[in-house]
C-alpha cells in the first residue's frame, strides 16, 4: 500500500507544470475548471481521453472528476488487473464515469466476486465489465442476486447455465428483465404459438432475443419468413436452432440471398429464351454487382 502511495506522489510531481488554460484551453472556456481536477485529467488522458471526452463526462456526472487522481488510479488498475482491456477505459468511463468512485474493497472487489461465483471464467471478467460498466452501480444482494433468482425461479433457465448467459448478453444483469421477458414471452406465444420451453431455449442460447424490439425487430423478419413459406413452427425452429449467432442480420442476409437467387434466376430465364437486349445484360449485371458486390 505505501508503495502505491509513494508511486502515485512521484507521478504527480511529473505531472504538474503547465497552466490549466495552457493544458485544457476548450475545457477551460466551457466549464469552471478547477485546478485541484488537473492531475486526474493528466492521468485519464494516458487512456485516450481528450477534452470534449471531459465535457461530456463534466454534463454527465461531475462528481467524477473531483476524485482524487491517486484513488482513480488504484480503481482503475485494480480493473485492468481483472481483464479490462486499456483500450477500453476510455469507452467504460463514458458510459459510466461514477466507476472513479466506487471503492476498490467495498464495491469493485464484491461484483468481480459475484461474477465468478456464476461460474464465469476469470479470463471473461475484463469482457463482461467493459460491454456492462453499469453493473457496478447496482446492489449485489438488492438487485444482482435478485435479477438472477428471477432468470431461474420465474423465466425457468437451468441455475448452471446462467454464467453462459451473462457472457453472451452481460445486459441482462442491468435491464428491467421482467418486463422485458414477460412482453417478449406472451408476444412469442400469441404470434407464433411458441410454448413456454421452447422460449425458454431461444433466451438460453440467444439472451440478446430480450434486447430486441417487437416492433422494428421482431415482427419485420417473421414477416419475411413467412413470406417465403415458413410456418409459425418452421420459425420457431429457427429461433430456437440459432446459437450465439444474430437473428437480425442472419435474416437480413437469408433476405439478400433470396433476393440475389432470384435475380439469378431471371437472369437465366431471360437468356434461354433470348429475351434481353445487351442494354438488359448490362443493367442486371450492375444490379446484381449493386445488391450484393462480392
Amino acid at each position: 500500500m505505501m508503495q502505491k502511495k509513494l508511486r502515485c506522489s512521484l507521478w504527480l510531481q511529473l505531472m504538474t507544470g503547465k497552466s490549466t488554460e495552457d493544458r485544457y484551453p476548450k475545457l477551460s472556456e466551457e466549464i469552471d475548471l478547477d485546478e485541484k481536477w488537473l492531475p486526474l485529467l493528466d492521468y485519464l488522458s494516458t487512456f485516450g481521453l481528450k477534452e470534449s471526452h471531459f465535457i461530456q463526462i463534466y454534463e454527465r456526472h461531475m462528481p467524477s472528476l473531483q476524485i482524487n487522481v491517486c484513488s482513480a488510479r488504484e480503481r482503475l488498475e485494480y480493473l485492468q488487473s481483472i481483464g479490462v482491456k486499456h483500450r477500453d477505459i476510455k469507452r467504460i468511463l463514458l458510459r459510466q464515469p461514477q466507476i472513479l468512485e466506487y471503492t476498490v474493497e467495498s464495491n469493485l472487489k464484491s461484483h468481480t466476486a459475484f461474477l465468478i461465483g456464476l461460474g464465469i471464467p476469470n479470463s471473461r471478467i475484463g469482457q463482461i465489465i467493459a460491454a456492462a460498466p453499469s453493473l457496478f452501480s447496482y446492489s449485489v444482494e438488492n438487485s444482482l442476486k435478485p435479477t438472477v433468482r428471477y432468470l431461474v425461479e420465474e423465466v425457468g433457465i437451468d441455475e448452471k447455465n446462467i454464467g453462459k448467459v451473462v457472457q453472451l448478453s452481460p445486459q441482462i444483469l442491468v435491464q428491467r428483465i421482467d418486463v422485458s421477458w414477460n412482453t417478449r414471452y406472451l408476444f412469442l406465444s400469441r404470434e407464433l404459438g411458441a410454448s413456454r420451453d421452447s422460449v425458454v431455449k431461444m433466451v438460453t442460447k440467444h439472451p440478446q432475443l430480450l434486447h430486441y424490439s417487437i416492433d422494428d425487430g421482431f415482427i419485420p423478419r417473421i414477416n419475411f419468413l413467412r413470406s417465403i413459406g415458413m410456418h409459425n413452427g418452421d420459425i420457431l425452429k429457427v429461433l430456437t436452432s440459432l446459437t450465439q449467432v444474430n437473428l437480425l442480420p442472419f435474416v437480413s442476409s437469408l433476405k439478400k440471398t433470396l433476393s440475389l437467387l432470384m435475380l439469378d434466376m431471371l437472369w437465366l430465364f431471360a437468356t434461354e429464351y433470348g429475351l434481353v437486349s445487351w442494354y438488359g445484360y448490362v443493367f442486371l449485371y450492375i444490379f446484381r454487382f449493386l445488391l450484393y458486390p462480392h
